[in-house]
């Protein structure tokens, strides 16, 4: 008897100490992660969540006492795939409940009255970690925010690059009669308007045939290529453009003044009236042939919209033939059709980053 006895005194001392190491291999440290007062949401509002990180191998110990002794719904599942840890539909209350985590990551304890209203409950989380290598395991979770966005692609048309554009605004010869004409006069002026867009415009002024051949002549010899095919071989709108530096002058048998106007100051110099004002931009005085560039910066602004220039014969007895050209020089944009990526839809969410070990 006594032999029995002591042969199962000696086991369950075995027995015991497995159970004691058996412990102390499991962890050397009882971490208590949680103690809370919860307000567990009821049925017809959204589940209360908690988030915690846990190391792979990890004992979880739930507590719950629920103050209200109401029915809960209780879930432990991993975040990100929703795998459920453990899942209980009707319990009043959790007793050192024991879950062990398969593997590293964050894990949601999800709390759900089973009542219309939400009821407190005083919660715990104690984890026991594996090993001692892993006691100082961090189980706070981070959040950041991700944008998710959707993409959809379009035909548009987009802006390569804005060329300029020539316009010809004013192209013609008129006589201007001499001083002892009784007939005609010595003086005319040619109203004008610049298109929209304008960004700048340049004129040329001759007098007498001489003067049109030698800007003809300035046209052929213009580089054959890109300058010719930019400008078609006028000379004028070569010079707008940059691509000629200078306008022929020559000798003609007669020579001329002109001023640029407003409509009152042109009638009044046309009419050879007292008080006539010019604008300076344009203007020149006893000139065989002339040209200038002006800005649309430069350009006055006029109450009707239309600039006039006025002409001047001083000679006595000689009548000119004046040639007169205008070209304005618009933007011109240039467009290309793609296939564009644009975002269609636009969702944020947040998502937990575990914190480092």
């Amino acid at each position: 008897m006594c032999s029995s006895l002591f042969r199962f005194a000696l086991a369950l001392s075995g027995l015991l100490l497995s159970f004691s190491s058996a412990t102390v291999a499991q962890s050397g440290k009882v971490i208590k992660i949680a103690d809370l007062e919860v307000q567990v949401a009821g049925s017809k509002q959204p589940a209360t969540q908690l988030q915690y990180a846990f190391q792979a191998g990890d004992v979880l110990v739930l507590d719950l006492e629920n103050k209200a002794k109401v029915n809960y719904k209780v879930t432990v599942q991993e975040y990100f795939s929703n795998s459920p840890l453990y899942s209980i539909e009707e319990t009043k209350k959790l007793n050192n409940l024991r879950l062990t985590v398969p593997q590293k990551s964050v894990y949601t304890i999800i709390l759900q009255s089973l009542s219309d209203i939400s009821t407190k409950s005083h919660f715990t989380l104690t984890r026991i970690p594996k090993s001692e290598a892993t006691q100082n395991f961090n189980t706070l979770v981070a959040w950041r925010t991700i944008q998710d966005t959707t993409w959809t692609t379009a035909i548009e048309k987009v802006l390569v690059k804005n060329d300029l554009k020539s316009e010809t605004v004013v192209d013609k010869t008129f006589r201007l009669a001499s001083v002892t004409n009784l007939t005609s006069n010595n003086r005319s002026t040619e109203r004008f308007k610049l298109p929209a867009n304008t960004k700048h415009w340049v004129y040329w002024v001759g007098v007498g045939q001489e003067s049109v051949e030698a800007l003809q002549e300035t046209g052929k010899t213009l580089a054959k290529g890109a300058a010719a095919l930019l400008t078609g071989g006028n000379p004028l709108v070569a010079f707008g453009l940059g691509l000629l530096p200078q306008l022929p002058q020559v000798k003609s048998s007669g020579y001329i003044s002109y001023h640029l106007f407003n409509k009152n100051n042109a009638y009044l110099f046309k009419e050879d009236q007292d008080g006539w004002k010019p604008y300076a931009v344009a203007s020149g005085k006893d000139v065989l042939s002339d040209y200038g560039k002006v800005l649309i910066s430069q350009t006055p602004k006029t109450d009707d919209g239309y600039l006039y220039l006025g002409f001047q014969n001083p000679s006595t007895i000689t009548g000119l033939d004046l040639t007169l050209k205008v070209v304005a020089f618009v933007d011109n944009p240039v467009y290309q059709t793609r296939t564009v990526r644009k975002p269609a839809k636009i969702t944020t969410r947040r998502e937990p980053i575990l914190a480092a070990d």
